[in-house]
């Protein structure tokens, strides 16, 4: 209902130029528009020019987060990713939304000390920015010195009483010339990891037990390193789910990494902070043997999909097609296949 108030002023006021900003309640995902206010929300969308402004609160359910932003640039919406730095799960997730905007949450504009964790937050903000074209916003922008601190961070956008308080919409309003960007955002074909990667990555053929050294080498930058944020990882049924692959995964999510496993067999033996998602037998993903980590500077995916009995070259033990990339947009590719069947993922 806040969002259809705002949509009507905007709507009587007569700006579709102007941006308009609104806040994402994590409550309203997934969720339909009550008939009544369809009306003002449709036109809304034909005629602003609407960010949806989405919280580090809805990073916790990822699926319904991206079936969002998927629904929103079909209504060409432009996203923005909000509060960056409060959370240190919106900075991993800042390449799987790929939002058009990244504002800065007021604590790093206002912050009188550098630090290296602010530093951390601003570094990762500035790379994702360059890497895909977003938008840098700082929020709390109230003195002179705060909107220099904004530009010297690189932000081209500011927020904050230093250019007005809340109150009427004034009657005149200087557009900038300087339009909004739209992030290119990645493609949804794929139903695999595998089939999000294969047609651009070279494919190389081993075994299960010939790809533990390189699922191992993945799994030590989430569990001995800062480098990785997610990691998420695919059993296919053929795979031994041994103690000590649950008490790897187990320390990885322990380390503040958000950690989830899909599979068909049986995964409820992890520990705390572990998701588990249990797939279908028929699932296509629940064949695959993946392990992808991604973090603010380094992504990789290492996936593996079975040669078929037919196929030539198919011998005993089973024989895999195998992709390890470091491509980054390849990694998010491969990665946005595993957020459909999520459920909302558990407290850390």
């Amino acid at each position: 209902m806040c969002a259809t108030a705002a949509f009507a002023a905007f709507l009587d006021a007569g700006r579709p130029g102007v941006p308009l900003f609104v806040n994402m309640d994590p409550g309203t995902l997934g969720t339909s528009c009550p008939p009544d206010l369809s009306p003002v929300n449709e036109r809304a969308l034909r005629e602003l020019n609407v960010v949806l402004e989405i919280t580090e609160r809805v990073i916790d359910n990822p699926a319904a987060l991206l079936r969002s932003v998927v629904a929103a640039r079909q209504a060409r919406s432009r996203v923005a990713l909000d509060d960056v730095g409060v959370n240190p799960a919106s900075i991993s997730m800042m390449s799987v939304v790929c939002p058009d905007v990244i504002k800065l949450d007021r604590g790093i504009t206002q912050s009188r000390t550098p630090s290296w964790a602010r530093n951390y937050v601003i570094n990762a903000v500035l790379s994702e920015a360059q890497l895909t074209g977003a938008a840098v916003l700082c929020e709390g922008i109230e003195t002179p010195e705060h909107l220099e601190t904004a530009r010297a961070m690189g932000a081209t956008l500011g927020q904050g009483w230093l250019f007005g308080r809340p109150g009427p919409l004034p009657q005149v309003v200087d557009v900038s010339a300087r339009l909004l960007p739209r992030v290119k955002p990645y493609p949804e074909a794929a139903r695999t990891p595998f089939e999000a990667v294969r047609a651009e990555a070279r494919v190389s053929r081993m075994t299960l037990p010939m790809l533990a050294s390189m699922t191992g080498m993945l799994e030590d930058v989430a569990l001995h390193t800062d480098a990785a944020h997610l990691l998420f990882a695919t059993l296919p049924a053929t795979a031994q789910l041994d103690d000590e692959t649950r008490l790897t995964y187990t320390h990885i999510a322990q380390r503040g990494v958000i950690m989830a496993v899909f599979g068909s067999q049986p995964l409820s033996f992890f520990g705390a902070g572990v998701q588990a998602v249990p797939l279908s037998q028929d699932d296509p993903v629940a064949a695959e043997r993946t392990v992808i980590t991604v973090g603010s500077y380094f992504a990789a995916a290492l996936i593996a999909s079975p040669v078929e009995p037919d196929c030539p070259g198919a011998v005993e033990p089973p024989l895999y097609y195998v992709v390890l990339t470091y491509d980054r947009k390849l990694v998010i590719e491969a990665l946005h296949t595993l957020f459909d069947p999520m459920p909302p993922m558990i407290a850390q």
